[in-house]
């Protein structure tokens, strides 16, 4: 089996957007410099786990969500890359 190493969560910037928060005021709740949330948006670092949580309940979404980037959301969705309905098979067959 397969591990995935994750060195980013770029789901942060996807639900933070998506909600219309501001970053320095979510970084103010969590007690971290907003230079710090900035750096975990772009992935230069990672929030410790001891973050994830209150992190997770911020942004509305379970902590694994926060592990998806904006494709892989659109995707779970079923949505195309641009807004766009993506049409269901309903045969089941790919």
């Amino acid at each position: 089996m397969i591990t995935k190493i994750y060195t980013s969560l770029p789901g942060i910037r996807t639900r933070r957007r998506s909600l219309g928060l501001r970053a320095a005021p979510l970084a103010q709740t969590l007690g971290v410099t907003r230079s710090a949330w900035c750096q975990w948006e772009a992935g230069a670092t990672m929030p410790s786990a001891a973050y994830l949580p209150a992190l997770a309940e911020l942004l509305q979404c379970s902590i694994e969500e926060l592990y998806k980037d904006e494709e892989e959301t659109r995707a779970a969705e079923g949505v195309g890359p641009y807004g766009e309905a993506e049409a269901q098979d309903d045969d089941g067959a790919d």
